[in-house]
């Protein structure tokens, strides 16, 4: 029986991680603590390792990722896979082994897993299984993981939620999901980024618009004072500014060094602010 189904393919699934920001410097000297600042680091800290890899666009398991060519069907053999991952620190053997289970749909022993704890099993960064999920898009898999009770605001080394990874990859049904199991609309990471600026700072507009409809504060602040607008705004992502703008957003809003959407705005956005007489 071949448990270690997903070995030989982890290198042609990894990708790197879209950078939250370009560049802190263009932003402020003196806030170093902002949604790039973690995101560089957690991407530093991956690359150290050989367990951790950065898959993205992944939405759906029985599609994107792999066909099951072998399903696990002997619950003694299941059983024996727990106990020998317990003892393991080999985090993607554990994520994939779990993935093989809810592509087979055996919630029975996807329960049995969690009961056990292999979900909370981590790899560098202090992202578990589940974070893993919502971070590739693993729609199915986070659903089994969420009937199971996982903890939905478990934070990672860098305080970043199921539902922050999920917004920052785009992942719009797995957002639905989470805020349909009552995952915190409002969550923080240490920078005190909220998921709304990070589906802001990332263009990912459908997650934007689901967000705000689902009650996001689309006035949050990090630490640094910036709005999902300024984050837009600096990045350059038009479409992110002109809806937000279009819902309300304060174009005013300024950050603790006084800067606004249009002082950090790219020139497209810059552009736009201006035809709508916003200096």
């Amino acid at each position: 029986m071949k448990f270690s189904l997903f070995d030989g393919i982890i290198n042609f699934l990894n990708q790197n991680e879209k950078e939250f920001l370009d560049s802190t410097d263009e932003l402020t000297e003196e806030q170093p603590e902002e949604p790039m600042y973690f995101q560089t680091q957690r991407e530093n800290a991956e690359k150290e390792t050989t367990v951790a890899q950065s898959c993205n666009n992944h939405t759906d398991t029985k599609d994107n990722l792999i066909e099951i060519s072998q399903k696990h069907t002997d619950p003694k053999e299941i059983l024996i896979k727990i106990s020998q991952l317990k003892n393991s620190s080999d985090f993607e053997s554990v994520y994939n082994f779990l993935n093989e289970l809810s592509a087979e749909e055996n919630h029975a022993m996807i329960a049995k897993t969690c009961t056990e704890g292999l979900w909370k099993k981590t790899q560098s960064v202090g992202r578990n299984v589940l974070h893993e999920a919502c971070k590739r898009g693993n729609l199915n898999l986070v659903k089994h993981l969420i009937k199971c009770n996982c903890d939905k605001e478990v934070m990672d080394n860098y305080g970043v939620t199921p539902l922050i990874y999920a917004s920052e990859g785009g992942h719009i049904e797995v957002v639905k999901c989470l805020t349909f199991g009552g995952a915190k609309i409002e969550a923080k990471d240490k920078s005190g980024s909220t998921p709304l600026i990070y589906a802001s700072g990332n263009s990912h507009l459908e997650v934007v618009k689901y967000l705000i409809s689902a009650g996001a504060n689309k006035e949050g602040k990090d630490k640094s004072g910036r709005t999902p607008l300024i984050f837009a705004s600096f990045k350059g992502h038009l479409e992110v500014v002109k809806y937000l703008i279009s819902v309300g957003a304060n174009k005013e809003a300024k950050d603790k060094n006084g800067k606004t959407a249009f002082t950090l705005a790219k020139s497209n956005v810059k552009d736009y602010l201006m035809s709508i007489q916003v200096k």
